[in-house]
């Protein structure tokens, strides 16, 4: 089996750590071909990063623009072609542009046949509207794909299997951990999630505003729940989502409601055996306290050697689950942690997989042992 791989925004934040992942699961699961990415203007930070994605995984090089290309060969990079080369020369793109910036690429990776895969943050009622604008024709099965839910391959990999895409929407990283935290507690019998995502405020474009004064709290709710509500459409969900001036992690406390009875520890129990989410006891058997957002991270980033790089691909989930009860319902109050960089990473390489035809019962296996994603009780009780 071959499939080209193209990356749009390759030094972005989660694709440069995508293209990583997805090179260590091709590897894993026998998949060959390249993986191309696309250069813009050669900005010191792009070369770093190419330079180092040609160091571990031999990355393509292609260019936006013709005129930057003499200019990334002066600069001593190899380039293999153009615009309409870079998807000619793909079968899979992943974009992780910033937003509103989708249409052009996803409009040229559809005209050259290539299954195209968006990251949570693009809308695509707007994209379809302005490929509509720019005479593109739109086929009912196309506009099928872009009015799928959103994939979460942990939950639909298989449904989107049978449908063949060829247009793929990922659940961003939020959604995705509220996602993982809801695949755990449906056995349980969820009815509803409410509550508030604390959103990391303190990117180098914002830092101006990340003063410890400075919280946007949000109007109305967020997209995360709506979009995790066309996955798990029996559940009902209500999210604000607000801007806290904090660099990692995205911190989310959600009310999880249960219908009858639902102790903490069978929540805890059921979210330390679902795939790429692991629970954060606040005091470990040595009596150590673990209470403290920045302190945890990093003490599972420490923790951990990754084939590729340390990256928490993982839902870090406390322990500290405050039960109430409210009539016939039990409302399990929580605190979620979210590691924006990489925790939709795997969930972006299934998306690859998936256009592939990767059988379903093998895929999450393949992509967990691969980028060692783990799963249970933080720090020793642990496994793929």
């Amino acid at each position: 089996m071959k499939s080209n791989a193209g990356f749009v925004g390759f030094d972005g934040t989660e694709n440069k750590r995508t293209v990583l992942a997805l090179d260590a699961v091709k590897k894993a699961a026998g998949i060959g071909g390249d993986l191309n990415v696309l250069l813009r203007q050669p900005h010191g930070r792009a070369k770093s990063i190419l330079s180092k994605l040609i160091r571990i995984c031999d990355v393509k090089a292609y260019v936006s623009d013709d005129a930057d290309g003499a200019k990334w060969e002066r600069a001593g990079f190899s380039v293999q072609g153009g615009y309409a080369d870079f998807f000619e020369d793909s079968d899979f793109i992943m974009i992780g542009t910033p937003g509103d910036q989708e249409t052009p690429y996803a409009e040229a990776g559809l005209a050259a046949g290539c299954t195209v895969s968006l990251m949570g943050g693009a809308h695509r009622d707007k994209i379809m509207a302005a490929l509509r604008e720019k005479g593109v024709e739109i086929s009912g099965d196309l506009e099928a794909d872009f009015k799928r839910e959103f994939f979460f391959g942990l939950e639909n990999y298989e449904a989107f299997s049978k449908a063949k895409p060829r247009l793929i929407q990922c659940t961003s990283c939020n959604t995705t951990g509220i996602c993982r935290a809801s695949l755990a507690a449906r056995p349980l019998g969820l009815k509803m999630v409410l509550g508030n995502i604390d959103r990391r405020h303190g990117d180098p474009h914002t830092v101006v505003r990340a003063s410890p004064s400075a919280v946007s709290i949000g109007k109305g709710v967020g997209h995360q729940g709506t979009d995790a509500g066309t996955v798990f459409e029996e559940v009902s969900y209500s999210i604000r989502a607000s801007k806290i001036p904090t660099t990692v992690p995205h911190t989310s406390f959600l009310e999880f409601v249960f219908e009858g009875d639902v102790a903490p520890e069978d929540f805890v129990e059921s979210l330390a055996k679902t795939r790429e989410v692991v629970v954060i006891p606040y005091k470990d058997e040595g009596g150590k306290k673990h209470e403290w957002t920045s302190e945890i991270m990093e003490a599972f980033l420490s923790g951990f050697e990754r084939p590729i790089s340390p990256e928490i691909f993982e839902l870090l989930v406390s322990d500290t689950i405050i039960p109430v009860k409210l009539g016939d319902y039990t409302i399990l109050q929580t605190v979620l942690m979210v590691e924006q960089m990489s925790i939709a990473v795997p969930n972006h390489v299934e998306s690859y997989l998936l256009s592939v035809g990767y059988p379903a019962e093998k895929v999450h296996s393949t992509v967990d042992e691969a980028l060692s994603c783990v799963h249970g009780v933080w720090p020793d009780s642990l496994s793929t």
